[in-house]
């Protein structure tokens, strides 16, 4: 690990799920904070230092198509991963525009893999 923690903010109203990504990203080294809506995600991304977010799309408040754009409005680098339950190619279409590091879908995705790949990226 180095000096310096990653810090991960994890929008996901699931609270499994939620938990789970929370634990096994800590175990990893990495800082995390945690949104379950939209409004909510880009509050603190706007008042914390983030280096990397990892989104849901159906969220409550603000979907995650809004607060995608909203935190590319703030920040056209920070790496943004998806996972969703939504996997049709029209909802990855729309969200690759703004320039998102990996789309998972949550039924075809493990959270181990999901971590691992995550650490490799951000």
């Amino acid at each position: 690990m180095t000096s310096q923690q990653k810090h991960i903010l994890v929008v996901e109203d699931e609270k499994p799920i939620f938990r789970v990504l929370k634990m096994k990203l800590e175990q990893k080294g990495y800082t995390v904070s945690v949104a379950e809506n939209g409004k909510e995600a880009v509050e603190m991304f706007e008042t914390q230092d983030i280096d990397g977010v990892l989104l849901d799309l159906i969220l409550p408040e603000q979907d995650g198509f809004e607060t995608l754009q909203k935190i590319r409005e703030r920040d056209a680098d920070v790496p943004v991963a998806v996972l969703s339950n939504l996997g049709q190619p029209e909802d990855k279409e729309r969200v690759e525009e703004y320039g998102i590091i990996k789309y998972y879908v949550k039924a075809d995705v493990s959270l181990h893999e999901l971590v691992s790949e995550i650490s490799e990226v951000i």
